[in-house]
């Protein structure tokens, strides 16, 4: 206790405000949430005889030497009422709650290390070279911050709630830094000379890297920068705008695409637009208004994709949107409802099961895709009438693999490559109306190139629907009838 008393004292007479003392003294949580308390019960400071509580010393004139006036109380108590009251955080409606993102100068760093020096020679038995002194500048404000704010604005902090960025900056940051040179001029001749490096003088990974009392000689450091370091009345660190940053959350559902005359996602090509909308956008431009996002913003992901000229129908394809900045967390159940009753009015696209899920729940979507099967159903056309052997030859119930060389038609954008494909069953019905014509219920593995497992590409496919008969065959029209991923949950609206 003595030993605390006198590290306390002494970091208050070189101007480190009461905070930052708590941080050298290793403060925990609940101490930072309440100062006051925390020196009470550690009894640093003096009893004001009169009412027998403990009372401060008489606050310095200058900024704190560590923090350079980070931790004044007040000022981030005032923030926490910025906050709710700022026109850019009322905006949201998220019932998950806030998270802070907090911007500091490196300097601190600086000072840090410069104070460092100085309590390990002044206390050697509580401060090492190789060990932080302290609670970090960012931890300790962060304890004090949240809490200020779940107080103030009745929520919760989490990581899936409105970010509060708050930048500081400092006006002789540069000064401060540029005594680095000096101190270790072989870590900067090093970044000068790699490619990589950013622009910055330095970056705080580059910091803590190199400049702790371990790595640096501690003669050059004081002749260069003063142990402990000192500061100013005028000048201190700046509260810069807030801002805030919704969160990114995840609506999945499934379509249906009942037009062969549309694309999946918007097909340009050289800049120029190739039709006139797509699934996505229909379903952005319903989903969009709620999350107070433009649909461009939209990210559309889905378990596989249907050429233009193909339908999908059944239970439809399980899509996600990812939402980044939304305004709101929340997907009530009439809006829900009415999201999926706009899309239906376009009778090209209809959308099914739409709810939030998180960010987690995207391992169904996006791994595993060539594992899944899906179902087609194909209107094939031949070159000579369809026979009752051909018919036979088509109705396969083992499995059997293909070999596929990339299409012809997507090589302009597709590896060349030969990928293995299994074809897990083939069933042909024979047209009544047509001699020439065929319905094919194909079961195959996710990736594989339907149209090509029909007319066998030029001979990239095989085997294929063509040399399995003999006979020249070509596909009239395609339609995805189902897709083994039971995801997202079906609702049943």
């Amino acid at each position: 206790m003595a030993q605390q008393k006198e590290i306390y004292d002494y970091l208050r007479s070189v101007d480190c405000c009461r905070v930052c003392c708590l941080r050298f003294l290793k403060g925990t949580k609940e101490e930072f949430v309440d100062i006051d308390a925390a020196l009470r019960k550690r009894d640093l400071e003096p009893v004001d005889q009169e009412n027998g509580e403990h009372k401060a010393k008489k606050l310095k004139e200058n900024v704190c030497i560590a923090c350079l006036g980070l931790f004044d109380l007040d000022r981030i108590a005032t923030l926490a009422c910025e906050v709710k009251e700022h026109a850019a955080y009322q905006q949201y409606r998220c019932e998950a709650g806030f998270l802070t993102s907090i911007s500091l100068p490196i300097v601190l760093h600086l000072r840090q290390l410069a104070l460092w020096f100085d309590v390990v020679d002044r206390f050697p038995q509580t401060f090492f070279p190789g060990t932080p002194p302290d609670i970090a500048v960012k931890d300790a404000l962060k304890m004090i911050i949240i809490h200020q704010l779940e107080r103030t604005l009745e929520k919760p902090f989490s990581v899936d709630g409105v970010m509060v960025n708050v930048p500081y900056t400092y006006a002789n940051e540069e000064e401060e830094l540029r005594t680095l040179e000096q101190v270790s001029p072989g870590v900067f001749a090093n970044r000068k000379a790699n490619k990589h490096t950013k622009k910055e003088f330095i970056s705080r990974n580059a910091f803590e890297k190199h400049f702790t009392p371990s790595m640096i000689n501690g003669d050059r450091f004081r002749k260069h920068y003063a142990v402990p370091p000192v500061s100013s009345e005028e000048v201190g660190l700046v509260r810069g705008e807030l801002s805030f940053t919704g969160p990114t959350i995840f609506l999945a559902g499934r379509y249906n695409k009942f037009s062969r005359e549309l694309s999946q996602t918007p097909w340009m090509i050289d800049g120029k637009r190739k039709m006139a909308g797509s699934v996505q956008e229909t379903i952005g431009a319903s989903v969009a208004p709620h999350f107070g996002v433009s649909d461009e913003q939209l990210i559309f992901s889905s378990s596989g994709r249907e050429d233009v000229d193909v339908r999908c129908l059944g239970e439809g394809r399980p899509f996600v949107l990812e939402i980044v900045d939304a305004k709101t967390d929340q997907l009530p159940e009439d809006v829900a409802i009415r999201m999926e009753q706009e899309v239906g009015i376009s009778q090209t696209v209809a959308i099914r099961d739409i709810q939030l899920v998180k960010r987690e729940d995207l391992v169904h979507i996006r791994h595993g895709e060539e594992d899944k099967r899906k179902f087609y159903r194909a209107l094939c056309v031949t070159a000579e009438p369809v026979t009752e052997e051909m018919v036979r030859k088509l109705r396969i119930d083992e499995p059997f693999v293909m070999q596929q060389v990339t299409p012809l038609r997507v090589l302009h954008r597709r590896t060349l490559l030969a990928r293995p494909r299994t074809v897990y069953s083939v069933k042909a019905f024979a047209c009544r109306e047509n001699p020439h014509a065929m319905v094919v219920d194909i079961v195959s593995q996710a990736g594989t190139y339907i149209k090509e497992l029909v007319h066998s590409d030029f001979g990239r496919t095989g085997p294929s629907f063509r040399s399995i008969i003999g006979s020249e065959i070509d596909i009239h029209a395609l339609d995805v009838m189902a897709i083994d991923l039971d995801w997202p949950k079906k609702l049943r609206r």
